[in-house]
């Protein structure tokens, strides 16, 4: 069936390829179901098998407001002129976004500006917020009216892309260097990860602090003086949040509670305590779950009101002496639950080596986790029962991870997948939970 059915994808998408790079027209649905043969599942496939498209982290919201529409990024789908890195070295195509419209599977192109940077869906209304870096290096931020934009593409009266955008402000200098952001839950507020110069007091206690990998692992990010800052989205004026002493990542708004955020020591890889809570207004910052030696966290997602998921490692022989697997922890009361794992030892088919989840995420009503393995498989747990059902195998885990995450009714599970193309690139998938 998966055979028959490539050739006519690679037809359709010759025959589309100027439709599919035009901003704001609504191209045909590109969906087909297959059955997973691993698991028996029906798989709809959501983009051409000859694209490379991506979802927004898992941290990120996927869906607009009104649930109709979920977005995706896309450096395959324009014929824009590809970019030159500044030594001349490197070329590259530009990364666009775009929405598939959940009823009818039509793909809309909703940016065609190569300096944005990174976006954020509004929580209560259809607006997508982003940065743009102008030639000068200066991070400004912007929002879209997704509502009128939708409005004038179905009635084939789409406008140049700046007439949908409003400025909000610019982000000073003098607040430190601005990396990525997120938006709190009712749309009044950016928090937006920085670096900064700091004093040579504070860069000591960050050397001092600073994890030292095991085993002779390599360093792959180097740790910096960073901290948080908020724009009022109505304003566009910067104010402190907090300072630390480690590189700031992934950084995450509560979608029930605007004051919360979460976020993590970025370091690449282990830390000694990588999740971080911190209140809107700096009085309270906190480590999130006090990791041990044996821990390895990572991977973590404010999924619902009081919980945010996690992954505690068990890829390595030493960290499979304590539990490992998606962990939860409540906010409220600091309370763990173990939620399952799977997949540590060697698979007798295919002789991989599981070594359990990388990846999680869960329902906002917590009735589902969801989480990916270092083979290339997705799983659904109850959260109630820890009963454990294989979604999809052989997602090849490349070019990117399977990051699995939720529609906000629970009813399906998205993730992407290498499959079709032996990990060379990703397509979109869902999966209807029964």
């Amino acid at each position: 069936m998966k055979h028959l059915r490539k050739p006519l994808l690679i037809l359709f998408s010759a025959v589309c390829l100027t439709a599919s790079a035009q901003f704001g027209v609504f191209n045909p649905s590109e969906s087909f179901n297959y059955i997973d043969q691993g698991t028996g599942k029906t798989v709809t496939v959501l983009t051409d098998t000859t694209r490379n498209d991506r979802f927004l982290y898992q941290t990120d919201p996927m869906f607009t407001a009104d649930g109709r529409y979920i977005v995706f990024r896309s450096s395959s789908r324009s014929n824009a002129d590809e970019i030159v890195s500044k030594d001349g070295k490197h070329r590259y195509k530009p990364t666009f976004y775009y929405f598939i419209e959940l009823e009818s599977g039509k793909i809309i192109q909703a940016t065609d500006d190569s300096s944005i940077s990174n976006i954020y869906l509004g929580n209560r209304s259809n607006k997508l917020f982003y940065n743009k870096r102008d030639k000068d290096g200066g991070w400004k931020m912007y929002v879209m009216d997704l509502d009128r934009f939708f409005t004038d593409a179905k009635a084939g009266k789409v406008k140049a892309s700046k007439k949908y955008e409003t400025y909000i402000g610019s982000f000073p200098e003098s607040m430190g260097r601005p990396n990525n952001f997120c938006v709190s839950c009712d749309d009044q507020w950016a928090y937006i990860t920085v670096e900064r110069d700091g004093t040579d007091e504070e860069k000591e206690e960050m050397k001092a602090l600073a994890f030292k990998p095991k085993d002779n692992q390599p360093i792959k990010i180097q740790p910096v003086l960073s901290g948080i800052r908020k724009m009022n989205l109505n304003t566009g004026e910067v104010s402190m949040v907090a300072n630390v002493l480690f590189r700031t990542g992934h950084i995450q708004c509560s979608r029930f509670r605007p004051e919360e955020i979460v976020f993590c020591n970025e370091t690449g890889g282990d830390a000694n305590q990588r999740m971080w809570y911190c209140t809107a207004d700096g009085t309270v910052l906190k480590p999130l779950y006090n990791e041990t030696p044996l821990d390895w966290v990572t991977h973590e997602t404010f999924a619902s009101e009081d919980y945010v998921y996690f992954n505690v490692l068990g890829f390595q022989s030493r960290l499979r002496k304590q539990a490992s697997g998606i962990f939860r922890i409540n906010l409220r009361t600091d309370d763990i639950d173990v939620i399952g794992q799977t997949e540590l030892g060697i698979d007798a088919k295919t002789q991989l080596t599981g070594r359990g989840f990388w990846h999680c995420n869960a329902s906002r009503d917590n009735k589902w986790a969801a989480g990916d393995t270092f083979a290339g498989n997705v799983w659904l747990i109850d959260v109630a029962t820890g009963h454990r059902y294989q979604m999809a195998s052989d997602a090849k885990m490349t070019p990117d991870h399977a990051q699995p995450f939720f529609s906000p009714d629970g009813k399906y599970m998205f993730y992407q997948s290498g499959h079709f193309t032996n990990g060379k690139r990703l397509n979109l998938m869902k999966i209807k939970i029964d």
